[in-house]
């Protein structure tokens, strides 16, 4: 499938996603969000891709959601006039935000230049998080007029606290990567001559983990977030259960025999 506002590229077990609008510093409009739900959506049932990674092209991830001149959000070419805010936010950016945040696999934001309002949002919805020194991130709305969006109100306080997160929420100001990862929005931050191979280090390492035991994983960590210890207690024995049945297992605990490196192949 051809995509306008997308390159993917596949590497083996990585499937690299780049938003590709460098004229508008990557601001998500309908067309972009509505391929970025759909390409997820394609690559999840796909077995041969293990982690996904989703950057920016022209030195900037993502700047924010596409103004118009007129100041409002642009609206797909193919929308009518009855697509309203609300259903723009609901139907085409939530989808968007919801696939990624549904998707069974790990997704690595790399974040270069910067990421603002709905673009920081999209990056804190992936799982890990790694950025240039140059990098900058603001949840710019206020700013704007405008509210939280992308899940940015159920991402912040669950990543850096309700107290921090009120404060980038009702300041809007830029942050540094640094900063950014000093509060737990960031993974890993790296010089700029260091960021691909640095990154791409950490893509390969986590391309040979278990993959039915990262998918396990990662399922649990999302639903303790909502429930409490004897939930997620029922959670992890369920998806123990289902990891312990699988060829991985056996292989990982034949390679610890073995003294070994263990070769999961996801069955």
């Amino acid at each position: 499938m051809d995509y306008e506002t997308l390159e993917i590229e596949r590497e083996g077990p990585l499937a690299r996603i780049t938003l590709a609008r460098p004229e508008k510093r990557n601001a998500l409009n309908p067309t972009l969000a509505g391929e970025l739900a759909a390409l997820l959506r394609s690559l999840e049932p796909d077995d041969d891709v293990r982690v996904v990674a989703i950057r920016g092209s022209g030195g900037n991830f993502c700047s924010g959601g596409d103004l118009a001149p007129d100041g409002k959000r642009e609206r797909s070419r193919s929308a009518s006039p009855a697509v309203t805010t609300l259903d723009l936010m609901n139907r085409v950016y939530g989808d968007a935000i919801r696939t990624l945040h549904r998707f069974p696999k790990p997704v690595v934001a790399i974040v270069e230049g910067s990421a603002a309002g709905t673009g920081a949002n999209l990056a804190f919805a992936c799982d890990l998080v790694y950025a240039s020194k140059s990098a900058r991130f603001s949840e710019i709305f206020v700013k704007r007029g405008l509210g939280l969006d992308c899940g940015g109100s159920w991402l912040l306080p669950r990543l850096i606290g309700l107290q921090r997160a009120k404060e980038l929420a009702f300041f809007g100001d830029w942050i540094s990567a640094e900063e950014a990862h000093a509060v737990g929005l960031v993974t890993g931050v790296y010089e700029e001559a260091d960021l691909v191979t640095a990154t791409d280090e950490r893509l390969e390492t986590l391309a040979t983990r278990a993959p039915i035991a990262l998918q396990q994983i990662k399922q649990s960590l999302h639903r303790a977030m909502d429930v409490g210890m004897n939930e997620t207690l029922e959670i992890e024995a369920l998806a123990q259960a289902a990891c312990a049945s699988t060829e991985d297992a056996t292989e990982g605990f034949m390679a610890f025999a073995e003294k070994r490196e263990p070769r999961f192949q996801g069955r």
